[in-house]
């Protein structure tokens, strides 16, 4: 709603909301940064953790991701591989779920009575 005749006062009016426009960009950026460095350092330590408590299945998940983000080897490799893969996974599971189920112990474990 500026008349032609006060070019200069719209002038001022415009630098002045780009400055805001500036300062909200920053701040935005700033809660940004902030928001995901609370992201990684929660993801380190959840990483950190899991590498802790289970090492063997951290290093297959890291080994995969980088496998597929590789692009993967030739098709009937990977087919193997995770033909392979999926049978040992299904017999950990297996193995760890009996011994959760049985209240004797792991599946397969003898006792011995007396």
């Amino acid at each position: 709603m500026h008349e032609a005749g006060h070019s200069g006062n719209g002038a001022a009016h415009e630098e002045h909301s780009l400055a805001n426009y500036g300062r909200r960009i920053q701040h935005d950026a700033h809660a940004l940064s902030a928001t995901v460095h609370d992201a990684t350092a929660g993801l380190e330590g959840y990483v950190t953790a899991q590498a802790t408590r289970r090492p063997y299945t951290t290093v297959g998940i890291a080994a995969g991701v980088g496998y597929a983000l590789g692009g993967g080897l030739s098709s009937w490799l990977t087919v193997a591989l995770f033909g392979t893969v999926t049978r040992l996974a299904m017999a950990m599971a297996a193995r760890e779920l009996g011994a959760r189920v049985s209240p004797n112990g792991p599946v397969g474990a003898t006792k011995e009575r007396s």
